[in-house]
């Protein structure tokens, strides 16, 4: 059975499970993830179209680890009753669309049109830089698109929007960092951005900069005092590589020539075990003196397109 196939049989298994039931019920939709059409099935309150999605990904797995779908429908039931117990009453006014819990995130424009429509964006050269309300719960944070309705009721514009996420403590103290380095140990070791200050002891100037999420942390890039930080530490200017949605790499100017640094990005796209989740075919420059990102050109191409300034996370 195809993953399409599954969440279908899930979702009737549900609806199943959930007979009787007042307080919550079960919906589906169909979101676009890069291009492709992806069915979602959500836990909403009662009379709400709005709620968290549920995790099909991970039932997919067991269903093929040989788990039977009512099986699986049965524990999602068991689990979904618990937070009934626990979700305030004003769930969706009082405690996740809040501004404060409001994040930046970048997908690619390319695969996202019909997602676009709906939501609020601001362009980013091949990118988009979107907005979400991180929602913490469990042993995860899940996030929830920022929607037009959302800020014309609020009163904002996406400039407007922009600011108040970039000023958001949930935004700026999420920021994760690894040293990329041929040594394994050093590599593995995950640091928050406090650490900063021991780049200079490092040999490879080279860093993964995500978040604590592990969860559109790309965005980070986003950060100007971050970005500006980590550059002081490198010394120089320094090239980002979009890993993907999830992360980019950091690598000092000198350390690579500009054709090695797209190299590595072509690989990265090439062999991702995650296709979905890929970000750009192009690598971005950051001039820390100007604090801001350029989209550089890829051997074939010329960009002509203006620099972007790193928003200024003071403004509001």
């Amino acid at each position: 059975m195809e993953y399409h196939e599954f969440v279908e049989e899930l979702e009737k298994s549900l609806l199943d499970q959930m007979k009787g039931e007042t307080a919550f019920s079960i919906q589906a939709q169909t979101i676009q993830n890069n291009g492709e059409d992806q069915k979602e099935i959500l836990y909403c309150r009662a009379g709400e179209n709005w709620g968290l999605p549920l995790p099909a990904e991970e039932a997919y797995d067991d269903f093929l680890e040989g788990i039977p779908i009512e099986k699986i429908a049965q524990k999602m039931v068991k689990l979904m009753k618990r937070y009934t117990e626990v979700v305030p009453r004003k769930w969706r006014e009082e405690y996740t669309c809040l501004p404060e819990n409001i994040v930046p995130a970048l997908i690619p424009s390319e695969g996202n049109e019909a997602l676009l429509e709906k939501i609020p964006h601001i362009p980013f050269y091949d990118l988009q830089i979107i907005f979400k309300f991180r929602v913490s719960g469990g042993e995860g944070c899940e996030t929830v698109n920022v929607t037009d309705e959302y800020i014309q009721e609020q009163g904002w514009t996406e400039q407007e929007l922009l600011n108040i996420s970039l000023n958001n403590e949930i935004f700026k103290e999420s920021a994760l960092f690894a040293h990329m380095s041929a040594n394994v140990e050093e590599m593995a070791v995950l640091k928050k951005a406090d650490d900063l200050e021991n780049l200079k002891d490092f040999r490879d100037r080279a860093l993964l900069l995500t978040n604590i999420y592990f969860d559109f942390g790309a965005a980070s890039i986003l950060n100007q005092e971050l970005m500006c930080r980590i550059a002081h530490g490198f010394g120089e200017n320094m090239y980002i590589i979009p890993a993907d949605i999830d992360a980019c790499m950091l690598v000092a100017e000198s350390d690579l020539p500009q054709k090695d640094v797209q190299e590595i990005l072509d690989c990265s796209n090439r062999f991702s075990l995650v296709p979905e989740k890929k970000l750009s075919d192009h690598i971005y420059y950051f001039d820390r003196e100007k604090k801001e990102i350029r989209q550089l050109a890829r051997p074939e191409e010329k960009i002509e397109k203006r620099p972007v300034q790193v928003p200024d996370k003071g403004r509001r």
